[in-house]
């Protein structure tokens, strides 16, 4: 298992914790979660996870994009739309069509689940 945090979290608690996506083990940090129920270690387990966008394969059909492409996604928000770059496209027939990025990213946007983007340029 992996425990995906933002870098706020995982500021705050200490922890050092690379970017990557989801599944990417490279690199990661470790934790010891202590609570009233007992206490349990995840060695090299906790990253970041990279903005990513699900997708079905034939959504990556439409979209004319391929697994591992990279691109740009505007997002239209009220008084904080953004740029996201470096989203990474990951295709899948078991996926729906989803943006995934941390609590942080969505702060800085605010985004809401009703929010939508649009693919604007190709890395």
């Amino acid at each position: 298992s992996q425990v995906e945090l933002s870098k706020t979290d995982l500021r705050t608690i200490g922890i050092d914790a690379p970017i990557n996506l989801s599944g990417d083990l490279t690199k990661a940090g470790s934790v010891k979660v202590i609570g009233p129920e007992g206490e349990i270690e995840l060695d090299k387990n906790v990253i970041v996870p990279k903005r990513h966008i699900h997708m079905t394969p034939k959504d990556a059909e439409d979209f004319d994009v391929c697994d591992g492409d990279s691109v740009m996604v505007n997002v239209q928000t009220d008084d904080r739309s953004l740029i996201f770059d470096d989203c990474i496209i990951r295709v899948n027939e078991n996926f729906s069509l989803a943006m995934h990025i941390d609590t942080d990213e969505s702060n800085a946007a605010n985004v809401t689940m009703d929010t939508r983007g649009s693919i604007v340029e190709y890395a």
